[in-house]
């Protein structure tokens, strides 16, 4: 394997994974600390969309790193060791 199909499947992993982390970000519900005086103020629980778009962005870098390293890979027909 060369430097860019490996790269290409270390992007792949690293944004199924960050895509991953989006979905439990998103579907896990808020965890508020147990106020002990009612009148407090409970913090707001904010969910950042970076690691879906870092994500995405990986994947997709991986995907044409992949390609094209394979494509380069191979001989032209012409000069193909038989």
């Amino acid at each position: 394997m060369q430097f860019g199909r490996i790269s290409g499947v270390a992007l792949i992993l690293l944004g199924i994974l960050l895509c991953g982390l989006q979905f439990v970000q998103y579907v896990t519900p808020p965890k508020s600390p147990a106020a002990a005086d009612p009148s407090m103020a409970r913090p707001e629980h904010k969910t950042s969309a970076l690691p879906g778009i870092m994500g995405v962005a990986s994947l997709v870098v991986g995907v044409a790193l992949f390609v094209t390293g394979r494509r380069r890979d191979e001989p032209d027909p012409k000069h193909a060791v038989r």
